[in-house]
């Protein structure tokens, strides 16, 4: 995939009891053990909102109610642009089973600056940091 192309990203800001969910990237996914927001592709036709209900059902085995848009990022890697979009989300039921993480942390907004994210999430820090 050349860096022509962009890959369109949707991630949710899960918020319970003043904690934000971060998820841990598996040793065999790409950029391993890198901490981000859980989200995934939007697939073509598919709307950013379905896409991340989906995505979180696919990843971690719960269901979400995906609320207002938060923010954007946009990061060039090495190898693909990408483009992310996150959503504020609140759980609405399941019990968390990992595929494509091999951890989740529930982490005040303030301490999310401690976590090795991916370079597109890292906007995301600062704008929680001030809510």
């Amino acid at each position: 995939m050349g860096k022509e192309s962009i890959i369109k990203v949707v991630a949710a800001i899960l918020i319970e009891n003043d904690k934000v969910l971060i998820a841990r990237r598996a040793a065999h996914k790409k950029m391993p053990r890198k901490w981000e927001f859980p989200g995934g592709k939007v697939e073509p036709g598919e709307s950013e909102t379905t896409a991340l209900s989906r995505e979180i059902l696919e990843e971690f085995d719960v269901k979400i109610e995906v609320g207002g848009f938060f923010a954007q990022s946009n990061y060039d890697y090495e190898e693909f642009r990408i483009e992310l979009r996150a959503y504020c989300a609140r759980l609405i039921g399941g019990e968390f089973n990992l595929s494509d993480h091999d951890k989740i942390e529930w982490v005040r907004r303030e301490n999310l600056k401690n976590f090795d994210l991916t370079e597109a999430d890292i906007p995301f820090v600062s704008l929680l940091e001030r809510l």
